[in-house]
């Protein structure tokens, strides 16, 4: 008789946890569905003030979330317009979204929580923009309550020594006129969150190291920094401006058709100038092309299949690049000769070219 009693109290307490358990993921999928459908208010607001407003209940709602164990591992599938991207170690995720005011300006929000241990609650870290103590491009290692804004879309661990520094990269949609990306660093001083450290080289062969990196540019275009496998380095466009004269006019920067990038040595983030983005020989496609009666197609099959360097991240990853496939200019002898798959570089004659600089942007 003990022995059913006992049974029957210990299929009791397991039910109780799987039923907890239950009660924390349907409140979990509630929630996102209430998130989503106020994010989507939030969006669909004409009004400055009113917008403002409604984001005032979306962050109470992420805000409710946050705590609960279950929030770190749940995907929020249905959440298109902000960032829940985690560390490739687990060590902490972000929530992270922006507004934008009817004149193009952007306004930034971020939590950032680390999970929980011993059945307690997750860690909270709130981000607070500050656009008025901190200039365009702050230099200085900051706290996140003193942020200057971003959508971070990319997260890459990397070991100085016996510490773990997260590079991360971030979009911000600024203002009317420019855009900017963002390479920084998120590492964890005496358990306090700190953005900034001086391991990006300044330009090729420079002994100059910065805590962070910002390429700003114009409206007008596109531009990709992101982490390419193949070429294990963080690759991005290079910037320059339309006319000599604009330079400093970051509304007027625009990609070379040229890719610089970062490559880390177990030190530091080494600057790379004209990195070779070409196509994959090993990879064959079929493009549509005109067929030979008049209003026909049909499918041309080319030997390689072009690689963009820079792809895959949002807001732009240089979709205005292209490689020449299949594509000849006239030798010495009069004959046609093939074209080797490369990406042009700007040449000045006359004039010794300035050291590539991601920092300048010049």
């Amino acid at each position: 008789m003990k022995r059913w009693s006992l049974s029957i109290l210990l299929l009791s307490f397991s039910f109780l946890g799987i039923a907890k358990e239950v009660e924390i993921d349907t409140f979990l999928v509630r929630m996102e569905s209430e998130i989503n459908h106020q994010l989507q208010k939030v969006r669909s607001t004409k009004d400055d003030n009113l917008r403002l407003l409604e984001n005032e209940t979306l962050k109470a709602l992420v805000e409710e979330i946050l705590p609960y164990p279950g929030t770190f591992e749940y995907p929020f599938e249905t959440f298109k317009t902000m960032s829940t991207i985690t560390s490739p170690d687990g060590a902490f995720r972000l929530f992270n979204w922006n507004i934008e005011d009817n004149s193009g300006m952007n306004i930034h929000f971020c939590y950032l929580i680390m999970p929980s241990r011993a059945g307690k609650p997750n860690e909270i870290i709130e981000f607070k923009e500050d656009n008025f103590t901190l200039p365009p491009r702050p230099e200085n290692t900051l706290v996140p309550t003193t942020w200057y804004g971003a959508i971070y879309y990319k997260i890459l661990p990397v070991t100085k020594g016996n510490k773990t520094y997260y590079t991360v990269l971030g979009y911000d949609g600024s203002t009317r006129g420019t855009n900017k990306k963002i390479i920084d660093v998120f590492f964890f001083k005496n358990d306090n969150l700190r953005l900034g450290y001086p391991i990006f080289q300044e330009a090729k062969n420079s002994k100059t190291l910065v805590r962070r990196v910002f390429f700003e540019y114009s409206e007008k275009v596109t531009i990709g920094v992101n982490m390419n496998e193949q070429l294990d380095a963080i690759v991005f466009d290079h910037l320059i401006p339309e006319m000599p004269n604009l330079e400093g006019m970051y509304d007027f920067y625009v990609p070379d058709m040229t890719y610089d990038g970062y490559r880390w040595d177990g030190n530091n983030w080494i600057y790379l100038e004209d990195l070779v983005a070409g196509n994959n020989e090993s990879r064959r496609t079929k493009l549509y092309g005109p067929g030979d009666e008049e209003d026909t197609v049909k499918f041309v099959e080319v030997k390689d299949d072009w690689i963009d360097p820079v792809d895959g991240n949002p807001n732009g990853g240089g979709t205005s690049a292209v490689a020449p496939i299949d594509s000849v200019e006239e030798g010495k002898n009069g004959k046609k000769k093939p074209k080797k798959d490369r990406i042009k570089t700007k040449t000045h004659r006359g004039k010794a070219k300035k050291p590539r600089s991601a920092i300048r942007n010049d």
